[in-house]
């Protein structure tokens, strides 16, 4: 008798498929979904039905540049614990595929665990890129597509490229007589209501939602909703995130839509009143303030005859910086942060990271969801982007220099510098020398306490956890790190040295992601490695070199730039063959007193001759192995272990000649 459905031994011959492809912020284990994509197909491979929708990853999305979704697009999407359910009850009783199914597999597993919800998921699917390097001789989804001449006219877009899988599932059984039969299939028992979704492409309307969700009646708190609509208008545009913050804000203050159009058409007449106090209009103030008004739902008829004609009145205080005020920065930039920190500084701003203090956060996106914008909204600091900061940095520039505090005075008064209240070791004597940056916090850490585990840095640090990602060059060392050392924070800052390619200064700035992550706070929930992310470990080193580029998070060079793919394993082990990375340290201003634990001494290279010796010795030990591959169990050597030891002996081999005319040369130099 055949099995029933949803019986956990159904297979695809009753079921049909369910093809998934997900986008993610990046391919590490703390990474998120941004999209989903599944087709479900019937036996006969037919279309039965789509779904999609973008999902709210709750941080900051680094690679947009890869699948074209900005913070701004997710705003309104479900989070993934939204649709966790419904998307099980799609799945069920259905052969899961997937092109480089482990890939998918293990960010879905630990997407339903952090959402505590039924996960029904199989291990054995139908794996597209196991066929295609089977059948074609290529891995990458593009490549088979290429190959089979199947056009996938939105690459990188979920749906897309679930649908192009689909065809390319097709093609197999049809050109290749691919058997489907035998694959084990999901089971989802808990029943499903259709949730809100948000596809690409579509955004909710902000002014409608408001009229029918505010409040008739209640107590009104005018100011509060008047304090939040000038935050947002610092940079006089209003970002998604923006709008829902004040849509949260009105419902709170207790006031009705009237209320809300008359404070809106207000303010929106007073920022027409600023514009027209140089006496002109220019087309640039035009576009922004009609933008503005269509953002608040004010009149356009309205808005065109107060832009028309000169107005006189009251009109709002403009936000300005000055020396000495905090600022923080988050995001990947189109322009490196550091060149952002040094233009502050030199305009006396003080850069650190997000305290009550701080009067202005710089996203790279102003609806990015980090830790650091999260904590600026609460605190109701300013969120803009980097054309404004620059706008008001200009603005300084502008003052007479004799307001700037000096620096002698930023020091005397250390009660003006906020001790972070994560770091006990950090004494108040300790910030008024370096500072709050975190690259100051890093350096201290690194100068005071070498050898201690990372963890130990922060009370609300554990050595599981996981430093966010930045989009920029960095992140392919936090790749090595991740893969020689699951538990990342257990080991010390000295320990970073030994990673490949990793010198002081990258080691300073790995130590100043972990001081971020501190201080922005470590996400709630299973979302740091639990037991299945652990599992799950094992297999993310391949998964960095198959998953296909639509995944891709760690580009090569700064600023960010579209990457073809990740680092494989063989480029990691290349990396890790390699000389040593060991710039020329550079002279900190940092003064410690009393250092409790002795600086480390510095590493000694080894002799050529030593070198020689093992690198010899290496390059025999993975040829002999390479040899047994091919005389056993893999006579074409396609497999991972094949390759591994083929490079192994290669720069083996390589690394002996080299050592072996170096030790020749000191030898009849006398040395």
């Amino acid at each position: 008798m055949d099995p029933q459905p949803g019986h956990p031994n159904h297979t695809n011959h009753h079921a049909g498929f369910a093809v998934v492809d997900l986008e993610t912020t990046g391919v590490m284990l703390h990474d998120r979904i941004v999209e989903i994509g599944v087709v479900l197909l019937r036996p006969d491979l037919t279309v039965e039905r789509t779904w999609e929708t973008l999902i709210q990853p709750e941080r900051d999305i680094p690679n947009s540049y890869i699948h074209k979704i900005t913070a701004t697009d997710v705003v309104d999407a479900p989070a993934f614990r939204d649709v966790a359910a419904y998307l099980g009850s799609l799945l069920h009783g259905r052969a899961l595929v997937a092109h480089n199914a482990p890939f998918e597999r293990r960010f879905l597993t630990h997407e339903f665990e952090r959402a505590k919800a039924e996960n029904g998921l199989t291990q054995l699917w139908v794996d597209t890129m196991t066929l295609s390097n089977q059948h074609l001789g290529v891995k990458k989804l593009e490549q088979a597509l290429a190959v089979a001449q199947i056009h996938n006219p939105l690459a990188h877009s979920a749906l897309a490229d679930a649908q192009a899988t689909a065809e390319l599932l097709r093609y197999f059984r049809a050109c290749h007589d691919v058997a489907l039969t035998g694959f084990p299939t999901a089971v989802f028992l808990a029943p499903a209501a259709e949730p809100r979704i948000l596809p690409r492409g579509t955004s909710s309307g902000w002014s409608g939602q408001l009229s029918r969700t505010l409040p008739a009646t209640g107590t009104k708190d005018e100011e509060a909703y008047r304090a939040e609509l000038t935050c947002a208008l610092v940079d006089r545009h209003i970002s998604r995130t923006e709008m829902r913050q004040l849509e949260q804000a009105a419902i709170a203050s207790g006031l009705d839509a009237d209320d809300v159009d008359a404070i809106n058409e207000e303010f929106t007449r007073q920022l027409v009143v600023e514009a027209w106090s140089d006496g002109v209009i220019t087309a640039e103030e035009r576009t922004e303030l009609l933008a503005v008004a269509d953002a608040l739902s004010v009149d356009p008829a309205l808005m065109h005859s107060l832009l028309d004609e000169p107005q006189a009145g009251t009109a709002p205080g403009q936000f300005t910086l000055h020396p000495g005020d905090r600022i923080a920065l988050t995001g990947a930039m189109d322009i490196a942060r550091d060149v952002w920190v040094q233009r502050a500084t030199a305009a006396g701003l003080e850069v650190g990271d997000v305290t009550r203090k701080c009067v202005l956060l710089v996203a790279a996106n102003p609806d990015s969801m980090s830790g650091k914008a999260q904590k600026a909204r609460k605190y109701g600091i300013p969120v803009v982007g980097e054309t404004k900061f620059a706008q008001l940095l200009g603005t300084i520039d502008n003052e007479p220099v004799s307001e700037q505090p000096a620096a002698s005075e930023l020091l005397a008064d250390s009660a003006r510098i906020e001790l972070p209240e994560q770091f006990s070791w950090l004494s108040p004597e300790h910030v008024s020398t370096t500072g709050a940056p975190s690259s100051q916090i890093a350096a201290a850490w690194i100068a005071l306490h070498p050898t201690r585990p990372l963890h130990e840095m922060a009370e609300n640090l554990k050595p599981h956890h996981v430093p966010e990602a930045t989009g920029r060059g960095i992140d392919r060392y936090l790749a090595v790190w991740s893969l020689e050392h699951p538990e990342m924070l257990r080991v010390s800052a000295n320990d970073l040295l030994q990673l490949a390619g990793v010198g002081p200064k990258r080691r300073s700035q790995l130590v100043e992601m972990v001081v971020d992550l501190a201080v922005d706070g470590v996400p709630e929930g299973p979302a740091q490695q639990t037991g299945a992310a652990k599992a799950a470990a094992a297999e993310t080193q391949p998964v960095l070199g198959q998953r296909q580029a639509s995944t891709a998070s760690l580009p090569e060079v700064e600023p960010p730039a579209p990457a073809p793919s990740d680092p494989t394993p063989e480029e990691l082990l290349a990396a890790a063959s390699a000389p040593r990375y060991t710039p020329v340290p550079v002279p900190s201003s940092l003064s410690v007193p009393a250092l409790t634990d002795p600086a480390p001494a510095p590493v000694k290279r080894p002799k050529a001759t030593k070198v020689f010796k093992w690198s010899a010795v290496l390059g025999m030990l993975c040829f002999f192995l390479f040899g047994l591959c091919i005389e056993t169990f893999d006579p074409d050597a396609e497999s991972l272990p094949a390759g591994v030891f083929a490079l192994g002996a290669f720069f083996g081999g390589l690394t002996a000649a080299i050592s072996g005319v170096l030790a020749l040369f000191n030898l009849l130099r006398g040395k």
